[in-house]
């Protein structure tokens, strides 16, 4: 019986190239490129954006200053009378608004011993009543406040700033606060700093002025509910009035 020997040989051998894998492991070697690709993109873009965010967050703590605690003030509007006399009334509650007008109390004049005479107390602006000074039935002193208003227009923030931090202000930066009553910060602008007095009659410490914070007109709405006397943090924006006059004398 003859034996026919397959002397045919194989292509792939005669050029001496190894086979080609089936196409699944292909497509298996592929796929595991690609995820390999992606999660190498991936790390460097952490590796990136975490950089980008230490960067930012070194230059925020270098442009944003904290100026310390400010106190909400008021420029209080007084009512009262020029001669001794007793409240009979007092038509006003604290915490009240009133228009400028309003009979907020009635008094009784008994100066020099004359005749009683009643007079009426009005508001002399509109505001919003932060203090019954003298109750009714009690005797109010000759030019001593009865009732205590204040404009809730002009409620300002005061910070009292050392003077190395003040050296680096400007009059016209955006300054932010934030405290009770406010559910984020709020936006002011630093508007003044207040000349020293005699040193004896200045609240603030010797090394430190008196700064005065105007809220933004966004923000009067919200302050306009607040109480003077809160309390308040007080951070710098130091990127803003740029070329302004400096808040102090840097020498």
């Amino acid at each position: 019986m003859n034996t026919t020997l397959d002397t045919t040989i194989d292509p792939a051998v005669r050029t001496g190239s190894a086979p080609s894998p089936p196409p699944r492991r292909r497509l298996r070697r592929a796929l595991l490129f690609t995820r390999t690709l992606i999660v190498v993109t991936g790390l460097l873009a952490a590796a990136v954006a975490g950089g980008t965010y230490i960067v930012r967050q070194r230059l925020a703590e270098r442009t944003m200053v904290d100026a310390g605690t400010a106190v909400l003030t008021a420029q209080p509007i007084t009512v009262g009378s020029a001669d001794a006399a007793v409240v009979t009334r007092v038509l006003a509650t604290e915490r009240q608004s009133v228009a400028a007008g309003t009979l907020l109390a009635t008094i009784t004049l008994t100066a020099d011993g004359g005749a009683a005479r009643v007079q009426e107390l009005h508001a002399p602006a509109a505001g919003i009543v932060t203090q019954i000074n003298v109750a009714a039935g009690q005797i109010a002193r000759a030019g001593e406040p009865i009732i205590t208003l204040y404009d809730p227009a002009k409620l300002q923030f005061e910070v009292d700033v050392p003077l190395p931090t003040l050296r680096k202000l400007r009059l016209g930066m955006t300054t932010y606060v934030s405290g009770p009553g406010l559910s984020g910060r709020i936006a002011t602008t630093l508007q003044q700093v207040q000349p020293k007095v005699d040193a004896g009659l200045s609240q603030a410490a010797p090394d430190r002025l008196t700064v005065v914070l105007r809220p933004d007109p966004a923000a009067l709405a919200t302050v306009r509910t607040l109480v003077p006397g809160l309390r308040f943090g007080v951070t710098v924006d130091t990127t803003t009035a740029v070329g302004g006059t400096p808040a102090v004398n840097s020498a």
